[in-house]
């Protein structure tokens, strides 16, 4: 007989299945994220794709997502904005 709430329930299990989740879905987020970016023709460095690709921050990443439909630069990409 096997438990289908203990993975859940666990403070440990809380605590580190919920970070894996995240981080799947950031790195899913930049494969998208630069896959929009080439597809547009828009040139990036190895360091711009470090930077997306080890990108902790899923607020952050939402704001590039939305960006990379409209922006012509990376510069454009990464600039900061109040309120962005």
């Amino acid at each position: 007989m096997s438990s289908t709430t203990w993975p859940v329930n666990s403070p440990f299990a809380r605590e580190h299945y919920g970070k894996g989740r995240e981080e799947g879905r950031l790195e899913g987020k930049a494969s998208v994220l630069l896959s929009i970016l080439t597809e547009r023709g828009i040139p990036l460095s190895n360091a711009d794709r470090e930077r997306i690709t080890t990108c902790t921050d899923p607020t952050l990443m939402d704001i590039w997502a939305r960006r990379c439909l409209t922006i012509s630069s990376t510069e454009e990409l990464f600039a900061e904005r109040p309120g962005a």
